[in-house]
């Protein structure tokens, strides 16, 4: 290619010769010579295949610096502006209008007039030229040299030719910018239009859903309002086109840039709905509606617009209302309607019942009272701390910590308890309680939780306790003492926010476990399940703080593992020492206190601490717990009767390696797998059996791919399969098949596929096939210990929709083929896949469902899973009644058949749907094929018992 004369330079290599070219031809003045013999429409053509970045460049400045007119660019960029090819076009006009963008305020009235008639004309063209065509308008919309009347034009062209809400959200902002531009420089010509105008922007913004876009549309309603446009017979119409919104349900994206929040939202929407009478009777009734509703932010939003609109409304607009909001106000807990409320009820109420608690010395009115007082510290709980707590509850600490603490003290137990209660309350409110404070409550805690409890003046007859109490039954005064103990180990893991409260804390349930662990009462079990929900609930309160994270760490696990050691060790020896931390609920109750203490902790610090836990299980390693002196060695994975107890507390090794950080080595797990797999495998213990093979798979999952997982899984495989043919530990062998399964249908792992098809396979299995049909629940839910992301399992994302598209077709295929005392089995497998597939996927899929399987298995799945199905109705009626016109007999058949299934379903369920369904089954009726009459009159039959009494 030849360059044109009059360059000296070569170009700069990310620009081409063209636009370089047609710059210099503009200011030469010559568009004629341009590009060496070539034409214009060929300079402009090529240029406009460059980045319009640099045409723009280029262009701009000549036309600023009148070197040349915007005209003359427009018929210099004819032959493009009439092309044939639409996409041709749309640049030719998205150059020329990004050009007037920029060189607006320079144009002459005469070219505004050209332009507007010429962009007039173009919004009747392709919908890929639109975008640009109105690009063009916004830029002349803002020029002050529009004459008069073309403001009116241009907007009846836009409402006439365009249908905003089938464009792009930016090209919708693009027609909303239009709009505000002329409102504000041409509003009496706009008003011109009368009503029109007010209907035309109602098509609009009819159906708008974007954030950006609804903040401008809301700002032009309430000037349409304020500035007294002519609304006509459209009132309800605009009113419509708004409120259809409300209440607001919007959350930002994460990294929104646009920074729209919610409450821009909200604030934006009440400002239209409260600004104009006129908006009265249709507004009302929506708020009382949503007043009524159970969601509490649709109350407060309602409650809040109330507000704002009685500002505005008079008399006239409330008075035929007024007794359908008192009915609807009167309903609610005044101070639980709105942070607001709250405020104003708690400044006028509080002080009026610390009041009454101090007149009154009864312990069972000090109770009533402080109940009262603990509502609304309840509400505070649940509104949180904001500034404007300063001028209610935080202005009467004092005081409330005062009443409080002398309930505390009370001699009546029943009091106490509520003081508890209340401490929890408090101590969950961040800054309320003093750091004097704190150390108080823990002083009252421990005192009331540990005093002489080794003594066992609990029930003793000196106690204040035992005399305030001794007229009480002894069962029913027991009943309240353990009631006290877990209320006050309750409001010590409460209080439990700060690293310094932690370290306070954590020592006096450790000691507390310790002294349960030593008796021999029957309540042993309990009060252990007690204390291990109390350092969960701390654990969890200090997984954020790494300090407080480790410190609860290295104390607490040690802790546990030394005294289920030395628990499993006196089992073995004495039987009747130490059986209560043995027990299975109790180790359940441990699990989440050693997860949730790992879960969070930094690589560095997880791998010093798995350096000493697996040694422990593997190799009898007891030198890092605490008071490690210890009768007897500790061998978990050792055959034998008297280790039956040393194996129970695999379930805490689970609860340790399962939780730890997917990049944390872990050492010898060749070696842990292999006894993992070999202990569930052959262990008589369902409950160690389940756990091993729980923290077998634990490890899988997150095991990295390659040769040693392929082995291991080979190995798990091999032992599986002869354990599921015969012999006494089949259901052993059945569990480690649904953990090694899950462990790997989560991952994607391809040897899943085998698997589910042998747990398939077992469905048809008169002994396991219950098992595993319920096995298909534990596949797909949300497992509480092991295998789910808080853990840092691997959990590919739509598992559970991969799951169902893999696996549908083959229980439907084996439901069809399965004798009759097995089919239920098939039937419960696939109840359990539908129930925890996500209700959006499900809405999706279950129409393919019904369309390919309703004559195999959707029939008695409603009659064996009704509380299942009754999730989906909506679903299920709409699908099955455009069934009954299918063209192939047996789907209608099989169509009637399950609408007369779903009368089995609860009534209050189906009764919204009766007179449609009775409707769309008269039709089949008529139907040329007896078998299909004969079905169609047996479910409308059923449809029209529906509710009846007696049914």
């Amino acid at each position: 290619m030849c360059l044109p004369a009059g360059l000296e330079a070569a170009p700069p290599a990310e620009c081409t010769w063209l636009p370089q070219c047609l710059v210099r031809c503009w200011h030469a003045g010559s568009l004629s010579r341009c590009c060496a013999g070539k034409g214009v429409w060929q300079c402009l053509t090529d240029g406009l295949e460059v980045s319009l970045v640099h045409s723009l460049y280029l262009l701009s400045p000549g036309v600023k610096d009148g070197s040349w007119t915007v005209l003359q660019l427009v018929e210099a960029l004819g032959s493009c502006l009439e092309n044939t090819d639409p996409r041709t076009r749309g640049r030719g006009i998205q150059l020329l209008s990004q050009v007037l963008l920029q060189c607006y305020s320079l144009l002459q009235e005469k070219e505004v007039l050209h332009l507007v008639l010429f962009y007039e004309n173009r919004l009747q063209d392709h919908h890929l030229v639109i975008p640009s065509v109105l690009q063009g308008l916004r830029a002349l919309s803002m020029c002050e040299v529009l004459s008069p009347g073309l403001a009116v034009s241009v907007l009846k062209a836009i409402f006439q030719e365009v249908h905003v809400q089938s464009l792009l959200q930016l090209d919708r902002h693009t027609v909303y910018s239009i709009i505000t531009n002329f409102m504000g420089t041409r509003e009496e010509e706009l008003k011109g239009l009368g009503a029109d105008f007010t209907f035309g922007f109602i098509q609009v913004m009819d159906g708008e859903k974007d954030p950006r876009n609804l903040l401008v549309a809301f700002q032009i309603v309430r000037d349409l309002i304020a500035k007294n446009y002519a609304l006509g017979p459209f009132v309800e119409e605009l009113f419509e086109v708004t409120s259809c919104y409300f209440p607001i349900d919007f959350t930002p994206p994460p990294n929104d840039p646009h920074g729209i929040q919610r409450e821009d939202l909200i604030l934006s929407l009440r400002a239209v709905l409260s600004s104009t009478p006129q908006f009265a009777e249709f507004l009302l009734p929506l708020l009382i509606e949503k007043m009524d509703s159970d969601l509490q932010s649709a109350k407060l939003d309602s409650l809040q617009t109330l507000t704002a609109c009685c500002a505005i409304y008079g008399q006239k607009e409330l008075q035929e209302f007024l007794p359908s909001l008192w009915s609807s106000l009167r309903r609610e807990a005044a101070a639980g309607a709105s942070l607001r409320s709250y405020h104003c009820v708690t400044r006028s109420v509080l002080p009026l019942l610390l009041e009454q608690y101090t007149k009154h010395p009864q312990s069972s009115q000090r109770r009533t009272i402080l109940e009262m007082l603990l509502g609304f510290l309840e509400l505070q709980q649940k509104w949180g701390y904001v500034e404007e707590d300063e001028s209610s509850l935080l202005s009467l600490q004092a005081q409330v910590c005062s009443v409080v603490f002398s309930a505390l003290t009370d001699p009546s137990v029943q009091l106490q308890l509520v003081g508890i209660r209340a401490l929890t309350v408090l101590g969950s409110l961040q800054g309320f309680l003093s750091p004097s404070d704190l150390e108080l409550v823990v002083d009252h805690l421990i005192r009331l939780a540990l005093h002489e409890e080794d003594s066992q003046t609990w029930g003793h007859p000196s106690t204040p306790l035992r005399c305030v109490s001794s007229s009480e039954p002894e069962e029913e005064s027991s009943r309240d003492h353990c009631s006290l103990r877990q209320r006050c180990l309750q409001a010590l893991a409460a209080v439990s926010i700060h690293t310094s409260i932690v370290r306070e804390t954590v020592p006096v349930l450790l000691q507390h476990l310790r002294k349960v662990q030593k008796g021999n009462t029957a309540g042993n079990t309990q009060d252990m399940v007690s204390v291990c929900q109390s350092l969960h609930r701390v654990a969890l309160q200090c997984q954020q703080d790494a300090e407080g994270c480790w410190y609860y760490h290295q104390t607490v696990v040690p802790c546990l593992l030394a005294l289920a050691v030395q628990a499993a060790m006196q089992e073995s020896a004495h039987p009747l020492l130490g059986k209560a931390l043995l027990e299975e609920e109790v180790l359940a109750a441990m699990v989440p206190i050693i997860s949730a203490a790992t879960t969070h902790l930094s690589p560095e610090l997880a791998a010093q601490s798995v350096s000493h836990v697996v040694p422990l299980f593997l190799d009898g390693e007891v030198s890092f717990l605490p008071q490690n002196s210890f009768p007897c060695s500790f061998k978990p994975f050792e055959d034998g009767e008297c280790l039956e107890a040393q194996r129970r507390l695999v379930a805490l090794l689970m609860a340790f390696v399962c939780s730890l950080p997917r990049d944390v080595a872990i050492p010898q797990q060749e070696r842990l797998l292999q006894e993992l797999l070999a202990l569930s495998c052959s262990c008589n213990c369902p409950f160690t059996a389940t756990t091993a093979a729980k923290c077998f798979a634990g490890l899988v999952n997150k095991h990295p791919a390659g040769q040693q997982l392929d082995e291991i899984l080979q190995l798990a495989v091999n032992r599986m399969e002869p354990g599921l043919a015969e012999g006494p530990r089949r259901m052993q062998a059945l569990t480690l098949l649904l953990w090694v399964t899950k462990a790997l249908v989560l991952r994607y792992h391809p040897l899943s596929s085998r698997l589910t098809d042998k747990l398939l396979g077992l469905l048809g299995d008169v002994e396991l096939g219950p098992t595993a049909a319920d096995g298909f629940s534990l596949l797909m839910a949300e497992s509480p210990d092991v295998l789910h992301k808080g853990c840092h399992a691997d959990v590919r994302i739509m598992f559970r929709q991969r799951f169902f598209t893999d696996n549908v077709p083959k229980l439907v295929q084996g439901f069809h083929r399965a004798g009759p005392d097995v089919k239920a089995n098939y039937l419960k497998g696939l109840s359990h896949v539908l129930n925890h597939l996500p209700k959006p996927v499900l809405v999706t899929e279950l129409p393919t469902v019904i369309t390919h399987y309703s004559h195999l298995c959707l029939q008695p799945l409603l009659l064996e899973a009704p509380q299942i199905m009754s999730l989906h109705v909506d679903t299920l009626v709409t699908k099955f009644l455009s069934l009954t016109s299918s063209p192939a007999m047996a789907v209608r058949i099989a169509a009637l058949r399950c609408a007369h299934a779903l009368t089995s379903l609860p009534t209050t369920v189906l009764l919204p749907y009766k007179a449609r369904v009775i409707r769309a089954l008269a039709k089949p009726l008529d139907d040329k094929k007896r078998l299909v009459r004969k079905e169609a009159v047996a479910a409308r039959g059923e449809w029209f018992l529906l509710g009846s009494p007696g049914r």
